[in-house]
């Protein structure tokens, strides 16, 4: 015993004091976890493949959004879906904590108003029972420009009203109402991957600002 405290003391050995010490340490950071979202919506959101039940893509915006506090649990997207298609095609995928629905180009495209589609967004949101829903403007639609316009401000006005989150991605992609140069080659869609990836990081910016926001969703 002599010969171990004589190592102890000089550092030989380690000392045993304070393996069973009661003292409060720092707790390790905790880490929060990961949003789970849910997006519904048309081509803008589908990906190369036309339908987001292929999985995510270099065209799907959500391949850019998700990782590093962002799951992605899926939804429903098809290439040429008006909203009112989406509320009847959508089907729960568990819990989600953040709906993002993209919606409303081919509603423009086939000369429906909001008041006709209002319903649509109500029942997606009904299906998909999020803890907060984010409905995106529509981006610029070259084609009709003014009645995606008037879209917009219609469908904002709907999302303010039942409380939900209106958020714009599509800033650095508009230029009054039509597209930035080179964002678009079609007038209707981002040009290609590169568009998308900036696409994703607004999403994945402004969903990840709603964390910790209270719920508005009863």
């Amino acid at each position: 015993m002599v010969l171990v405290a004589f190592l102890v003391t000089i550092g030989l050995l380690p000392s045993t004091h304070g393996l069973d010490d009661a003292t409060p340490r720092a707790a390790e950071p905790h880490r929060a976890a990961s949003l789970r979202v849910a997006i519904v919506g048309d081509s803008l959101s589908a990906g190369r493949s036309r339908f987001l039940g292929n999985g995510l893509d270099d065209e799907s915006w959500m391949r850019y959004a998700e990782g590093d506090g962002i799951e992605y649990v899926g939804g429903w997207a098809k290439a040429g879906a008006t909203p009112s298609e989406m509320a009847e095609a959508v089907r729960p995928v568990g819990p989600v904590d953040i709906l993002v629905v993209l919606a409303g180009t081919n509603a423009v495209r086939t000369g429906r108003s909001l008041a006709q589609e209002a319903s649509s967004y109500e029942r997606i949101v009904s299906v998909i029972k999020p803890k907060r829903v984010l409905i995106s403007s529509i981006p610029p639609y070259r084609w009709h420009a003014a009645a995606a316009l008037l879209y917009n401000e219609d469908l904002r006005h709907l999302t303010l009203a039942h409380g939900w989150s209106w958020v714009d991605p599509w800033v650095v992609a508009r230029d009054g109402d039509d597209w930035a140069p080179g964002f678009s080659t079609d007038g209707t869609h981002p040009a290609g991957p590169e568009q998308y990836a900036v696409l994703g990081h607004a999403m994945r910016t402004i969903v990840l600002e709603t964390r910790g926001l209270p719920s508005a969703v009863v």
